[in-house]
């Protein structure tokens, strides 16, 4: 990795002087873990096996099983000694949970979907087992790319790379594990990659890799909880990224604003330099408030906690100060199987995440599927139908989670979160099934802990318009700002949409919130938010002077928002907000701007190119 020593005869007038003509090429994605740095390119393919297609004979049927089932354990193999080789490195850190994610990545080895649809299509169909597994492997991908959700996206491409896994072992003979094409990687470069599997990306990490650079994932996959966990700077959703750098091109990463720019002029080096160089400082200063209250200089406190998808990211969540988790999600334990899990697997699940964040409180939200967000047990019955609206019309489904929840209650401070609810039905529905669920138990001996707390999550405009009547119904609030923006501003996640449309500024959409946040008030309970808003320092103070009583956001936002909080007073930020009156979203969020860059200097600063710099 290069320095970023800058040359003496360069002034700051001439860094004034610099036209945009004559600048790197700049890509933005998203950025997944912090950092800045400087290296060189490292493009890295994986290359598609060819499938060789073969109708076996009776006699080799069982052979050919047995052979599939060879390439598994080599696979198995093969992670365990990775694991091995990880553990000594991570022992007394905050940093193995990214060791968890080879367990996981272990356990979709022997997912029944991918075993027995292969083992199958050998049997029946006589299939050799390369062309047996393409089989499975492009079902499967079909289903998942059907799919908008990045969340369920993610587990697609984790399911492609244990598929592609398979088929190199099944074409090696022997017992041999072949070595990762990873471990040729040059020490300190920027993998520039389309995607990458927990295992690979492990792997690219021993060889010191400075910067991911991922052309697929999101905020949620395995790269990027590999990337925080390692606190190696990443940047995904980077689409032809791979085209644009070649192989030796000097490249900077900024893990924070989600932007590369490749073969960059001095000018820019040297500026990004200085980023790098003074958010490492503000980074050291502002974690020192890890132990302190997210309370505004006039007494207006705020409890900051982290959304989670595994258990294995909690250690995170009490080393940068966070509270609890205000969401944790239910649909990964639901994805591709041929059944639901059972009540000992969730509960097994949701025990684990409890343990590990007591005695700071755990909201677990309950499933969340249907519509786009498919699963391969639910019937055409009930197409289109979502969340709790899909919970509802499978009673016995959601009983099993909910007796599930009961069970693990027990282990830690749980808070039961309803997702997309409407009307105040669906909320005395869940609570008439949570009642019916704890007698269930009782019949059989189980205890569970008593007035567990149920919030409905509002992400639909009538949940917005009617929540004073939610209120009545529920112990607390969530929003969930990414649905509801779209939702309200009528926009698909999927496409791109005019800024405009995308900007949270929107005085509609802030009176939807101050609705939201008054009703809860005005019902004495806990309205929080758990959408990506949380998780912007810029919006800190709009949420402060919204009255929003707790925020959940990535673990790694936390230490800066709550600097952010610290800062604000409230009555500066409810000032603020009603400057933006008489404002378009636009002109509302270029005023915000120039407050953060005004209010905070040591913090943020302008940036070259666009919106202000935050510094982590």
């Amino acid at each position: 990795m290069a320095s970023w020593s800058s040359p003496a005869s360069t002034s700051r007038r001439s860094l004034a002087n610099v036209t945009h003509e004559n600048l790197g090429i700049v890509l933005q994605g998203d950025g997944v873990s912090e950092g800045i740095v400087l290296g060189t390119v490292a493009r890295w393919d994986r290359h598609e096996t060819l499938v060789e297609h073969v109708r076996l004979p009776e006699s080799l049927v069982n052979a050919e099983v047995s052979r599939f089932h060879d390439s598994i354990a080599r696979a198995e193999r093969e992670i365990d000694e990775l694991y091995v080789s990880l553990t000594a490195a991570a022992m007394g850190t905050t940093e193995g949970e990214h060791l968890g994610l080879l367990d996981a990545h272990k356990l979709m080895l022997r997912d029944p979907s991918i075993v027995n649809d292969t083992e199958r299509y050998i049997r029946e169909e006589h299939l050799n087992a390369e062309w047996a597994l393409s089989m499975t492997l492009k079902r499967l991908e079909s289903m998942f790319a059907a799919v908008k959700d990045p969340f369920f996206r993610e587990r697609g491409q984790d399911i492609h790379h244990i598929g592609e896994r398979l088929m190199q072992f099944l074409a090696q003979s022997g017992d041999e594990v072949p070595p990762s094409p990873l471990s040729q990687l040059p020490q300190g470069a920027v993998l520039f990659a389309h995607s990458l599997s927990p295992a690979e990306a492990l792997a690219a990490s021993r060889q010191k890799v400075a910067a991911f650079v991922i052309e697929a994932g999101s905020t949620s996959g395995h790269t990027a909880i590999i990337a925080r966990s390692l606190g190696i700077p990443a940047v995904v959703g980077l689409q032809g990224a791979t085209d644009v750098a070649g192989d030796g091109d000097r490249v900077i990463v900024d893990g924070f604003e989600g932007e590369i720019v490749v073969r960059p002029t001095q000018y820019e080096e040297i500026l990004y330099g200085r980023r790098a160089n003074r958010a490492k400082a503000v980074r050291r200063a502002v974690r020192q408030n890890r132990t302190l209250p997210a309370e505004t200089p006039d007494g207006f406190s705020i409890v900051l906690k982290a959304n989670l998808d595994f258990a294995a990211q909690a250690p995170h969540v009490d080393a940068l100060g966070g509270q609890g988790v205000g969401l944790y999600r239910t649909e990964f334990l639901f994805l591709d199987r041929v059944r639901p899990p059972t009540e000992e697997e969730q509960t097994a699940a949701y025990v684990s995440v409890l343990e590990a964040l007591r005695p700071h409180p755990v909201t677990i939200r309950t499933l969340d599927v249907g519509g786009d967000k498919l699963i391969r047990f639910s019937g055409p019955e009930h197409a289109g139908l979502r969340a709790i609206r899909y919970c509802l019309a499978n009673e016995e489904l959601f009983l099993v989670q909910l007796r599930a929840l009961l069970r693990a209650s027990r282990h830690g401070e749980l808070r039961i979160l309803v997702p997309f609810i409407a009307a105040p039905f669906e909320i005395r529905e869940v609570r008439r099934l949570l009642a019916q669920a704890s007698e269930q138990l009782a019949a059989r001996g189980i205890k569970h802990a008593p007035n567990i707390p149920v919030g409905a999550m509002i992400e639909i405009p009538v949940a917005a318009l009617s929540a004073e009547h939610l209120a009545k119904e529920v112990d607390f609030f969530s929003v969930g700002t990414n649905d509801l923006m779209q939702y309200t501003m009528a926009i698909a996640r999927d496409t791109a949409s005019p800024d405009y449309l995308t900007n949270p500024l929107q005085p509609g959409f802030l009176r939807l919130l101050h609705m939201i946040t008054r009703a809860g008030h005005h019902a004495g309970i806990v309205t929080a938010i758990c959408g990506e808003l949380a998780g912007k320092p810029s919006f800190a103070p709009i949420l402060i002077a919204l009255g929003f009583n707790e925020l959940s956001m990535t673990p790694e936002s936390i230490p800066l928002v709550k600097e952010v909080i610290r800062r604000t007073p409230r009555s500066e930020a409810m000032a603020l907000l009603q400057k933006f009156g008489n404002m378009s979203a636009e002109e509302a969020k270029d005023y915000l701007d120039s407050y953060m860059v005004e209010h905070f200097p040591d913090i943020v600063t302008p940036r070259f190119r666009g919106a202000p710099h935050y510094m982590r």
